[in-house]
């Protein structure tokens, strides 16, 4: 049954705009590249989140709030300047979401210092639709990972959206599944993680296609996905930034990709993504054509893996809620990702073990196009270390073929690292 964001647009908008404390997890990210002008290339995130859950706690209707900016100039490879704001959500992070214009306000005020902030603001238009321009304006103090230096930084975006949102999940609502089960035990406690037998299902009958047993079930998936929509081209008009008493940098060029996601945690939920689940995922920009895709491989040793393709944009058709769906969905075994094991790099910041360059194909069907693409990292060092979790987030370039035409251009990548070799956790560096 649709939800209010699946009935129509103006549901829909109000639920980009509104704290949804039903909720466990809720995120607004821009993230992407600027073009300097000096023609430097500069790697840019911003978001915010707010999580219900609080490992540890059963503390009903509070959210932690997690906000923060990672800028990273690639020519210098001295690694992401990254810091934010975290704490509870109204609390000790004033923290608000309007609607008509849509606005997020992220807020922290520490005794006898700046205020440090996070705002993302629609100027013109509505969100997610054609033309929208956003203003982002973002003050906190950043550093170099392990640098021991931070210094306030302050950046100003105003960027164009140019094709509309996308619904990447299933459904009127949206819902986005991350990984299958098949009624396999629960470690932790000893019961049963799911009574169905998904992964067989999905892939015997029908064909690795998830949207398809999807509809033809009714299975729900509690709390094995997300609600994911995107904007994958956000045209920067102007950008500027400046760390401590310095002009960084600023121009006029650029593109941002936009993510909401929602997320809803049960038991079995929590204990797959705190046992070892990883992902890589790449969010490429396509702007000759208009268009968006998303690519990624999600695992863990108890379900296994599941991968998604999608891609959307130009040519999509609209929902009746005003987003867009994909032109094309790949099936679990059409989707070749590979890592490529001589672009290996060791972090020294967390002594993870990163690939850096991998090969995707995507095979064609009668409904699919075939793709044949290259991502490399544009720089060596794009690790974080946010709240104790190291994650290497920053730029790729792609080259290669999409539906037998020549393809280039940027993808946002996001992959979990290993520990090394005969380490089963990483050793201190």
């Amino acid at each position: 049954m649709p939800l209010a964001q699946g009935r129509d647009c103006t549901g829909f908008r109000a639920y980009l705009s509104t704290g949804l404390p039903q909720y466990d997890s809720q995120s607004y990210e821009f993230f992407g590249h600027l073009v300097g002008d000096d023609g430097s290339i500069n790697a840019i995130a911003l978001m915010s989140q707010g999580n219900s859950v609080i490992p540890g706690l059963q503390v009903p209707l509070l959210t932690i709030e997690e906000s923060g900016l990672i800028f990273n100039r690639l020519d210098q490879n001295s690694g992401p300047a990254f810091g934010g704001i975290d704490g509870l959500a109204d609390i000790t992070v004033p923290t608000s979401i309007t609607y008509q214009p849509w606005s997020i306000h992220v807020e922290q005020q520490n005794h006898g210092e700046p205020p440090q902030t996070v705002d993302m603001r629609v100027v013109s238009g509505s969100i997610g639709a054609v033309g929208a321009i956003y203003e982002l304006t973002v003050s906190v103090d950043t550093g170099i990972y392990q640098s021991g230096v931070s210094e306030p930084t302050s950046l100003t975006i105003r960027a164009r959206d140019t094709t509309g949102i996308i619904q990447w999940g299933y459904g009127p609502n949206g819902f986005f599944p991350l990984w299958m089960f098949d009624g396999m035990p629960l470690p932790a406690s000893g019961g049963p993680i799911a009574t169905t037998d998904q992964r067989t299902r999905i892939m015997n009958d029908y064909g690795g296609d998830i949207g398809s047993y999807l509809a033809a079930t009714g299975d729900p998936m509690t709390g094995q996905g997300s609600h994911y929509y995107s904007m994958p081209l956000v045209e920067v008009e102007s950008w500027s930034i400046q760390i401590g008493s310095t002009y960084a940098g600023g121009g006029t060029g650029g593109v941002l990709f936009f993510d909401n996601l929602t997320e809803t945690y049960n038991d079995s939920a929590k204990y797959i993504v705190s046992s070892g689940y990883a992902w890589t995922e790449f969010s490429v920009q396509l702007p000759d054509t208009d268009q968006g895709m998303l690519i990624a491989v999600t695992g863990q040793q108890d379900v296994g893996n599941l991968y998604y393709a999608m891609l959307g944009g130009a040519g999509s058709s609209q929902s009746g809620n005003g987003t867009l769906q994909p032109t094309a969905n790949w099936p679990q075994g059409a989707i070749h990702i590979t890592p490529d094991p001589t672009s290996t790099w060791t972090s020294p910041h967390s002594c993870y073990v990163y690939e850096l360059s991998y090969a995707v194909k995507l095979d064609a069907s009668a409904s699919r196009p075939a793709a044949d693409l290259v991502f490399n990292a544009t720089a060596q060092d794009q690790e974080l270390n946010a709240l104790g979790r190291a994650v290497y987030e920053g730029l790729f370039s792609y080259s290669g073929t999409l539906d037998g035409n020549a393809v280039s251009g940027y993808a946002w990548g996001e992959i979990q690292g290993r520990p090394p070799a005969g380490h089963p956790t990483p050793p201190n560096c």
